[in-house]
């Protein structure tokens, strides 16, 4: 009898446990697809910083960005992470940015020097700046407890890169260890 009374047991905590089962998986999917989307929002600089936000705009948040670097070759990644903070920063950023483009156009502004000149004493040089030292810089505010956005890929690092390594507590540069050692040419005797 105890066996029978056992089988009938173990039948219901079967049943129990399923149950249990079922609701923990659909909890634990139900959270994944949720970590998935959140985790897909912040990926995206448009959505991150602004729904009114598009590619359109971040486009042209490039385009000026090489007028005002300089540099043709920017990292988009670091574009897009500059982008969705300052937009986060400022909700004005994506309409200084379509201004400022704008007066480029309409001023047929060959280079960041002519631009800098006619914006001399107007409200759009401070997002010029803006823009430039966050790229310069890898960071979008002062200070001590300032969030980098890119180190490495900072463009104060880049022209001279050459000639000076990239400051850092790690020997061989930032992230050396990412970079495939260098070959063995011949083995050392003892």
């Amino acid at each position: 009898m105890k066996k029978n009374n056992n089988s009938e047991d173990n039948s219901e905590l079967s049943s129990n446990g399923r149950s249990r089962r079922n609701l923990i998986s659909r909890s634990g999917t139900l959270i994944a697809s949720f970590a998935l989307v959140s985790g897909g929002l912040t990926s995206t600089p448009a959505l991150a910083a602004n729904s009114n936000n598009d590619s359109a705009d971040f486009d042209g948040f490039i385009r000026l960005s090489r007028l005002l670097t300089g540099h043709n070759s920017l990292d988009i990644q670091l574009g897009e992470r500059l982008y969705s903070a300052l937009c986060q920063k400022n909700t004005q950023f994506a309409g200084e940015v379509k201004q400022l483009s704008e007066f480029v156009k309409q001023n047929n502004i060959p280079d960041v020097e002519t631009l800098d000149e006619k914006l001399k004493q107007q409200p759009l040089h401070d997002p010029m700046m803006t823009i430039i030292k966050a790229w310069y810089s890898g960071v979008i505010e002062p200070g001590y407890h300032a969030t980098v956005y890119g180190y490495q890929q900072a463009l104060m690092y880049q022209i001279p890169r050459d000639g000076m390594v990239i400051p850092t507590y790690a020997h061989n540069g930032p992230d050396y260890w990412v970079a495939n050692p260098p070959p063995v040419d011949r083995l050392l005797t003892f």
